[in-house]
């Protein structure tokens, strides 16, 4: 597997690619899936070793203002980086870091994944089926303000149990990841992780990619339903794939051979 770096308006993206795929010094695969975090997840090279093949590649993305990338940690940032990302991927060059020469790559399919925290900015960003296939989801926390997780959850103490793990973790992040989240401490992600930020509302384009989720029913993280809740509300088309006795694990829901099947 050949792993390359790029920095592109201050986002940080990898690139995990086999020599298979090299042909007239170009990387060439039939399907390029960009890869967007959970919180405070960084992927390793080691996540992508038994997925990368001849036709398969991955971009893996780290959100402006955290870890490698540039900028502020912020909501609106978040959804900008998902953008900026696949206009990078869909321009097909980059210049590697390492010797600051240009690479180029091409594909058949482009795909979006995306697991936990990833969900509502992925599903939020302004992003098209002309260019997207598919966008997958694992575990996808996709309702956080208020008046959608009352919709799914509608029991008060679970509702209740929901935003006061939200905010434990937030605080979590503020103490151990203030140095790789540069923004984790602003009073606006305090207003995302109690449900009141108007912004993270989910409002879906007609033209927005087909979504499938993975998702485990042993999930005590984010619930199951607000997967099937997303599928009923907002894309009804949406596949979603429930998992038994999995819970919020990403390497349990990730299925290269179903992934492949469903795309």
């Amino acid at each position: 597997m050949e792993l390359q770096l790029f920095i592109s308006k201050n986002i940080a993206l990898h690139f995990y690619y086999s020599k298979d795929s090299i042909a007239d010094d170009k990387v060439s695969a039939k399907n390029i899936f960009v890869y967007f975090p959970g919180l405070p997840q960084i992927i390793d090279e080691d996540f992508f070793v038994n997925k990368v093949n001849k036709e398969t590649a991955f971009f893996s993305v780290y959100y402006l203002g955290s870890w490698l990338s540039g900028g502020n940690f912020t909501y609106e940032n978040c959804k900008k980086t998902v953008e900026l990302a696949i206009e990078f991927v869909k321009n097909k060059r980059g210049i590697k870091t390492f010797d600051n020469k240009e690479i180029q790559w091409e594909y058949n399919n482009l795909h979006i994944m995306g697991y936990s925290f990833a969900g509502n900015p992925v599903i939020s960003a302004k992003i098209s089926k002309n260019d997207i296939k598919s966008v997958i989801l694992f575990a996808p926390l996709l309702f956080v303000q208020k008046k959608e997780v009352e919709k799914y959850l509608k029991d008060k103490k679970a509702i209740d149990n929901f935003y006061e793990f939200s905010l434990f973790f937030l605080e979590f992040l503020k103490r151990g990841y203030k140095f790789a989240f540069r923004g984790i401490e602003n009073k606006s992600w305090d207003k995302y992780f109690s449900g009141k930020e108007p912004r993270s509302f989910i409002e879906m384009d007609k033209n927005y990619p087909n979504v499938i989720i993975f998702h485990g029913k042993s999930d005590e993280k984010i619930n199951y339903t607000s997967s099937l809740f997303f599928q009923k509300e907002k894309q009804p088309n949406a596949k979603i794939i429930l998992i038994d006795k999995v819970g919020h694990d990403l390497k349990k829901l990730f299925d290269t051979k179903q992934i492949n099947k469903l795309i």
